[in-house]
């Protein structure tokens, strides 16, 4: 695909016939996936949150390119808050394009109208394009796959574990495709959070439906489901990486994120081995 080709060498300047081209073919692509999409069993890169930061997803491309037998796994949040949201997002699409057997683009909180209108990337290609466009980047989203699995049991999502979910037909089962999470299974994937407590789920600052999961919670989803690792992203910390349940849990942040992380990306090697690769 030769747009998709021209942006991952340098293109920025892409119009709004070319981004409904773009969005269009990751519609094409994800429109029939389930909602849990098959992962690699090893030689991946988990990649965290992006957030309109363009030099952090060409670095990991980069990375990308030295490992030529791996794949890359990104967990979601591409647009909003930073300096080059349309850019950032148009740069992901093109890659996941260009090597759809290599890369997973699963959905970030932040991939709903709701998020986007709020936090700038509604703004941004607003100021560059129209609502004409923005529609078309919501319809991309809304395809995205929110969880992969391998067959060696690596879970990875956005979030986390929902409230309720006692096999994989659970998370198979809900309709994501619509612009806003309108089902709580879909929603808590994309926005609940680990704590180390022992306890199972808590109600979550961040808004009505949303949960904090805790040891029993985890422990609980890990043996329903056969979940020997899981890897997520969705919060700030500032080394770019956090673990939890005795390591069985990383959760990664790959932008500066204005300064206040040293931004990580995450590979898996083999037998469940895992290093944090500094951006």
């Amino acid at each position: 695909m030769d747009l998709a080709q021209d942006i991952i060498e340098g293109r920025t300047q892409v119009t709004a016939e070319e981004i409904q081209e773009l969005t269009e073919g990751i519609r094409d692509l994800n429109n029939e996936k389930p909602n849990v999409v098959t992962t690699p069993s090893e030689k991946v890169f988990y990649v965290g949150d992006i957030h309109g930061d363009l030099g952090a997803v060409k670095t990991v491309v980069e990375v990308f390119r030295r490992y030529k037998n791996h794949s890359l796994v990104f967990l979601g949040d591409y647009a909003d808050r930073g300096p080059y949201q349309v850019e950032t997002v148009n740069f992901i699409l093109a890659l996941g394009l260009m090597a759809p057997e290599r890369v997973t683009i699963l959905r970030g909180n932040h991939e709903s109208e709701r998020v986007a209108i709020k936090y700038g990337f509604y703004m941004d290609v607003k100021r560059k394009h129209s609502d004409a466009v923005f529609r078309n980047y919501m319809r991309a989203f809304e395809s995205l796959p929110v969880a992969g699995f391998s067959k060696n049991g690596v879970f990875s999502c956005h979030g986390g574990i929902p409230e309720g979910v006692t096999s994989l037909v659970n998370l198979q089962t809900p309709n994501r495709h619509f612009v806003n999470f309108e089902d709580n299974v879909i929603l808590q994937l994309v926005w609940n959070d680990p704590a180390e407590n022992d306890f199972a789920f808590r109600n979550n600052i961040r808004g009505a439906n949303i949960r904090t999961y805790g040891k029993k919670a985890f422990a609980k989803f890990s043996k329903d489901l056969s979940v020997n690792l899981m890897f997520r992203s969705h919060q700030v910390f500032p080394e770019g990486i956090k673990t939890f349940f005795d390591g069985k849990l990383v959760s990664v942040f790959s932008t500066e994120y204005n300064g206040r992380v040293k931004p990580k990306i995450v590979r898996l090697g083999k037998e469940m081995q895992y290093e944090p690769i500094p951006l």
